[in-house]
């Protein structure tokens, strides 16, 4: 594969950390442009902003944030389409001119497909993140609707995790050679450069957001067993997936904070949250193993624990079983009490640095060279008409 084979990169869009982390990685040798696109109304609640850029990338990557009207991706779609066709036909129209290569449009939703009908098979790729019919219930149809649509057209679709692979490849038979498994990679700043040093004694961390998806039942059994060590939670009281007040896991996440052995930080800033991960003595995933979302999902919890060198103890997410060197599977309170305990001891069965340089071949750089080989390999030599 040489350079001049490799098209420039169009993301659309780039608002998870994650996709972006994917495209500034990309955008140390090629170019890149990243887009982010909101509604007025989500734009106002959360104010969005890019990242610092990295050095090594800003000589390629361009960078375009749209703030919308609401309905622009959805019932209004049909009324946007022109301006948002019109839209991204400009943004690959100037990386074309930059590199006189048709580029590679990254598609990361759903609801993008009707505005890259145009884009040949052959630069069209699905990056699926997540189950997105669990996003909106009530519009499942539609979007699922949007999304086959994305499949059956593009050179090649990746997905996050194993169980979307699965399920996109039984719902599209004929295409299952297109559908590759591509999970999420680790920042360079999350690998502990001493994962030799003793962490917090008896500490046991968790970083994320407070919702549902946490198995808040196991928490609370589980920290009300083991009062001998300090659970530390780190993260936002995302309420929104629900407007239940009174829901039972409310209850039981409200009760668990409640113990003296569990501290909750709240919100932390970005650059604090490797402190969590580094310091805790075992790093927890107590997620709810029948929740929908986490059997779709490749939680970032995964390789960010594992880059941290601390003991990873998790509950039956599929895409943690992908790991058994490095991260403990434990299916009842019990197991994970006895689990954690073991854990938060410093043993030499343990090798820190071992996980750490695991974590190291999965950096998103690595994980760029892999999406180049996937999109050049499968595509830039795919004659298949649309």
């Amino acid at each position: 594969m040489t350079d001049e084979r490799i098209p420039p990169f169009l993301f659309l869009t780039a608002s998870n950390r994650w996709v972006y982390a994917l495209a500034e990685a990309i955008a140390q040798d090629f170019p890149v442009h990243a887009t982010r696109m909101h509604d007025w109304r989500t734009y106002w609640i959360n104010q969005p902003s890019w990242p610092e850029p990295d050095p090594n990338a800003v000589a390629n990557l361009e960078r375009t944030h749209k703030v919308l009207p609401t309905g622009y991706a959805g019932r209004l779609e049909w009324l946007a389409r022109p301006f948002m066709k019109k839209m991204i036909n400009g943004w690959l129209r100037r990386l074309r001119e930059r590199s006189r290569e048709a580029p590679f449009v990254v598609v990361t939703y759903p609801y993008i497909a009707p505005w890259v009908r145009e884009v040949p098979r052959d630069r069209l790729v699905y990056y699926n993140l997540d189950a997105y019919r669990l996003y909106r219930p009530k519009r499942a149809e539609w979007i699922r609707k949007r999304e086959d649509e994305l499949i059956e057209r593009a050179g090649l679709t990746v997905c996050l995790a194993q169980t979307q692979v699965e399920a996109l490849k039984n719902r599209h038979p004929d295409h299952t050679s297109r559908i590759e498994h591509f999970p999420l990679g680790v920042l360079d700043s999350f690998l502990n450069p001493c994962p030799e040093r003793d962490p917090d004694p008896k500490t046991v961390g968790y970083v994320g957001n407070l919702t549902g998806r946490v198995d808040w039942e196991l928490v609370r059994s589980v920290a009300t067993e083991c009062s001998d060590l300090r659970f530390i939670f780190a993260g936002g009281l995302d309420d929104s997936e629900t407007g239940e007040e009174n829901s039972e896991w409310r209850r039981h996440r409200t009760a668990a904070f409640r113990l003296p052995n569990v501290e909750h930080l709240g919100q932390i800033p970005q650059e604090e949250v490797t402190d969590v991960y580094w310091n805790s003595a075992v790093n927890w995933i107590p997620y709810d193993s029948e929740h929908p979302f986490n059997w779709a999902s490749c939680p970032t919890k995964i390789m960010d624990g594992i880059a941290s060198g601390r003991p990873v103890i998790s509950t039956d997410v599929p895409e943690c079983r992908l790991y058994p060197e490095w991260i403990t599977i434990v299916d009842t309170p019990m197991e994970a009490a006895s689990a954690l305990r073991a854990a938060s001891q410093k043993t030499e069965n343990h090798n820190s640095q071992s996980q750490v340089a695991f974590a190291r071949q999965h950096t998103w750089k690595q994980r760029a060279d892999w999406f180049l080989s996937l999109t050049c390999d499968r595509l830039c030599a795919t004659t298949e008409p649309v």
